[in-house]
C-alpha cells in the first residue's frame, strides 16, 4: 500500500522540466495555492505534469480546514459562509483569538474573518480584497504610491518588462480568438506607478482610478494618389498588479489600440464599456478565485463609464456575438481627412 502525505513539501514539476519545492496549500478550480520558502503563490494546475495534477486531485478530495489547510478529521469544527475550520484554527486576523460564541464578524470573499471592533486595524488588498492585518504588513506589501496589497499578489505581482512580456503572450491567444488583430504601428508597454499614470491621462482628460491608459498617435503621409496612415501606442500598466488582473488590464489597453487604430469613435461609456467586454474575456479563461472576483467587480461597478457602458455593452454582446460586434464598432470609424 502506498501512503501519500499532504503536510509536507514536495517538489513539484512543471510540463517544461521546471522543479520547485513547496507546500499545496489551497485548491480553487483550475488554480492551486504553493507556499514556496514561505511565500505564497498561485499557478494554473495545467502547468505541472500529470503526476503532480493526480498529487492536486487526490489533495482536493479530503476535507480541510481552510486556516491550515490540514484535514478535518474527526475533530471539532467551526463553519463560516462555505468555508471550515478547526475550531483552534477560527481566529480573528488582527488579534489572533479564537472567535466565541455570539461575537460579532467581517468576513472577506477567502474566509479571512476579524471582529467587528478590530477592522479598523486591518486593511483590504488593493487587488483582491483579502483582509490584512495592519499589525503585520511588510515593506512588500506597501507600494510607494500608497497601495497596500496581501502577500499572495504581492509576490505574483508584475513589476519589470520581462513578466510584462510574460503577460502579453498570456493575452494574445483570446485576443486573437476574440477577433482582435495584432496592431499595424509599434506598441511600447510601460509598467509604471500610479502618478505617472495620472499625470500621463492629463494629456486626454482621462480621470478616475486608473490602472491602464494607452496614447496613440498617427501620421497621414500622401504622395497625391493614396494615403498612408502609421501608428505609434504606448500603454502604460500599472506596477505591482498579479498576473491575472494585469492581463485584463493589458488587455483592455489593447482594445483601446484595435479601436485607435481603426478611429472608431464612440460615448466614453460605449468604449469603454467594449474594452471591459474584451478585459472579462481574458478572466473568463483564467477560471481561478481572483478572475472571479474581479469581473464581479466590473459586474457590480456604479460608474456610468466603466460599470454601466460595460453592463450595457455585454447586452450588445449577448444579442450578436464578437464578429457581429466587432463589425457594428467599425462602423463607428471615423478617419481624418487630408485637407
Amino acid at each position: 500500500m502506498t501512503f501519500v502525505c499532504f503536510l509536507n513539501a514536495k517538489v513539484w514539476t512543471t510540463v517544461d522540466g521546471k522543479k520547485q519545492e513547496g507546500i499545496l496549500f489551497e485548491v480553487n478550480g483550475d488554480q492551486i495555492g504553493l507556499r514556496i520558502n514561505g511565500r505564497e503563490y498561485h499557478f494554473l494546475a495545467y502547468r505541472f505534469i500529470p503526476a503532480d495534477r493526480e498529487f492536486i486531485r487526490q489533495w482536493s478530495k479530503i476535507p480541510r480546514c481552510h486556516g491550515c489547510s490540514k484535514p478535518i478529521g474527526n475533530q471539532s469544527l467551526k463553519e463560516a459562509g462555505d468555508y471550515r475550520f478547526h475550531e483552534s484554527c477560527f481566529r480573528c486576523l488582527v488579534c489572533a483569538k479564537v472567535f466565541q460564541g455570539g461575537e460579532k464578524l467581517k468576513r472577506d470573499e477567502w474566509g479571512g474573518m476579524v471582529h467587528v471592533d478590530h477592522f479598523d486595524r486591518a486593511k483590504m488588498c488593493d487587488t483582491c480584497s483579502k483582509i490584512i492585518s495592519s499589525e503585520t504588513i511588510s515593506s512588500k506589501q506597501v507600494f510607494k504610491d500608497g497601495r497596500i496589497v496581501c502577500l499572495s499578489c504581492a509576490s505574483d505581482g508584475v513589476f519589470d518588462p520581462k513578466r510584462m512580456e510574460e503577460v502579453r503572450k498570456r493575452v494574445w491567444p483570446t485576443l486573437a480568438a476574440l477577433g482582435i488583430t495584432v496592431p499595424t504601428g509599434d506598441v511600447v508597454i510601460r509598467v509604471v506607478g500610479k502618478d505617472v499614470i495620472d499625470k500621463q491621462a492629463l494629456k486626454i482628460n482621462a480621470r478616475g482610478n486608473l490602472r491602464g491608459l494607452t496614447l496613440t498617435t498617427y501620421k497621414i503621409v500622401s504622395d497625391g494618389k493614396r494615403a498612408k496612415t502609421s501608428f505609434s501606442h504606448e500603454i502604460f500598466i500599472l506596477y505591482g498588479m498579479p498576473h491575472i488582473e494585469c492581463a485584463s488590464v493589458l488587455a483592455h489597453e489593447y482594445a483601446h489600440v484595435w479601436l485607435n487604430e481603426r478611429f472608431i469613435e464612440d460615448t466614453a461609456p460605449v468604449v469603454e464599456g467594449f474594452c471591459n467586454l474584451v478585459s472579462e474575456a481574458t478572466l473568463v479563461q483564467e477560471k481561478g478565485k481572483l478572475a472571479s472576483i474581479i469581473r464581479e467587480n466590473m459586474k457590480q461597478n456604479n460608474s456610468p463609464v466603466y460599470g454601466m457602458g460595460y453592463r450595457r455593452m455585454k447586452q450588445r454582446l449577448a444579442i450578436l456575438g464578437w464578429p457581429s460586434l466587432l463589425a457594428e464598432m467599425k462602423l463607428k470609424s471615423k478617419p481624418p481627412k487630408l485637407r
